[in-house]
């Protein structure tokens, strides 16, 4: 199995997944980093997941399932977004439109940079061409 780091950086905690992976354990490690986040009182994570292999860009089914999880440990206490390769993010965001409707703030970039712009100010729902994030 691949290699998982959490750190907390000023007020963000960070967390990374690399190296092989399966969906359904990565995702549990997502909710379990997102659980740790809120339990030290913290608002914002971001994850990392461009270094994973082994896992494809998730089915509609897999995203609704994911999104859900997430949406039940962290929604009304963490906003996580997320940052991986171009061809995991949907062109529709379903998967973030689908958190966000259950209450979880949630976004994906493809630059760690564009995702702390998020996470240190900019709210709500980024479309692709808005912030250079997809």
């Amino acid at each position: 199995m691949g290699s998982a780091s959490y750190e907390v950086v000023g007020r963000i905690a960070c967390f990374r997944l690399a190296g092989e992976q399966e969906l359904e354990d990565g995702v549990h490690r997502v909710t379990d980093a997102i659980l740790r986040t809120k339990q030290l009182g913290l608002e914002k994570l971001l994850v990392d997941i461009t270094g994973i292999t082994g896992v494809g860009p998730p089915s509609v089914d897999a995203r609704y399932w994911m999104m859900g999880e997430w949406a039940n440990a962290g929604r009304g206490s963490v906003r996580l977004a997320i940052v991986t390769r171009p061809e995991f993010i949907a062109p529709d965001r379903f998967g973030v439109i689908f958190g966000m409707n259950r209450g979880f703030i949630n976004n994906v970039f493809e630059t760690e940079a564009q995702a702390l712009e998020w996470l240190h100010g900019h709210g709500g729902l980024a479309h692709p061409g808005d912030d250079g994030s997809g």
